[in-house]
């Protein structure tokens, strides 16, 4: 029976803890939080382990998740190593932007470490275990951790892939185009609709429509090319500077970047492209 720690079990520690501990062979031993009061609600969650009030308390364990924010991970890794812990387990993060090198501190310890990030945005832990399956997983680190924690993950459902650890800023940040500035873009489209006297239910339905269209274009046809739409691709410099004139302070500034970035995804003559360029810096 392989047992996990979990140290900083919020809404990625817990999701992931459910889920491995509903798989045979594991069992979550102990949860390190802050607080007491965030543990045991962890634990309530998860339905199974104990609470360790300390991180150097921890008993021993043949994994041990830190799912911690990234400013935490190498403080939490500095205290594990001052813990109990097993010659050949393995100790893992979660974190997109950190590598496995910022476990280094439990290497003098004999352990195997690794970074797995699930690429999914996890508000409602509830809600994250039942959608996990599918889930794309970057994996780098100690080959016998990445074997070791490959297994389960893809018994879950999970897409595990490998990232080259040097290039993990680039991954981070297309996590961050593709789901925190989708939400920016929600908010973008909602406040125009608002401002155009559209009720705010009706706002909200009308562009999570328009978005979930979009996405399953996208899915449909796989190239974002053959999925855009609107202006820029018909080189509407009326429309666009309309919109520009519409707009104001951020919403200007965000709208003539991107429809810049957009540009290239266009089959535009490049008197059409230069056309369009001025037309976004009006």
């Amino acid at each position: 029976m392989a047992v996990i720690n979990i140290i900083g079990a919020g809404r990625v520690g817990q999701t992931l803890a459910w889920l491995l501990s509903r798989e045979q062979g594991i069992k979550i031993g102990f949860v390190c939080n802050q607080t007491e009061t965030s543990a045991r609600a962890a634990l309530q969650f998860i339905g199974q382990g104990k609470w360790c009030p300390a991180i150097e308390e921890l008993p021993p364990a043949d994994i041990t998740f830190i799912t911690t924010p990234d400013s935490c991970i190498a403080t939490a890794c500095a205290a594990l190593s001052q813990s109990d812990l097993k010659p050949g387990s393995i100790v893992v993060h979660c974190s997109g932007a950190l590598t496995s090198d910022a476990l280094d501190a439990v290497r003098v310890n004999g352990c195997y470490t690794a970074s797995i990030h699930p690429l999914r945005s996890f508000a409602q832990p509830a809600l994250s275990v039942q959608e996990f399956g599918g889930t794309y997983c970057a994996v780098e680190g100690d080959l016998p951790a990445v074997e070791r924690l490959t297994e389960p993950l893809q018994a879950l459902g999970a897409i595990v892939f490998a990232i080259d650890k040097t290039k993990k800023p680039l991954y981070h940040a297309a996590g961050v185009f593709a789901s925190n500035y989708l939400v920016t873009l929600f908010s973008q489209a909602l406040s125009c609709l608002k401002d155009a006297g559209i009720n705010e239910t009706v706002a909200v339905g009308a562009v999570l429509n328009l978005m979930q269209g979009t996405l399953a274009n996208l899915e449909h046809t796989q190239s974002p090319r053959s999925s855009l739409t609107g202006p820029i691709t018909r080189a509407d410099t009326g429309t666009i500077s309309n919109h520009l004139l519409a707009l104001t302070d951020v919403s200007h500034r965000l709208y003539s970047v991107l429809g810049q970035a957009t540009l290239p995804l266009t089959t535009l003559s490049g008197e059409q492209k230069q056309a369009v360029i001025e037309a976004l810096g009006s």
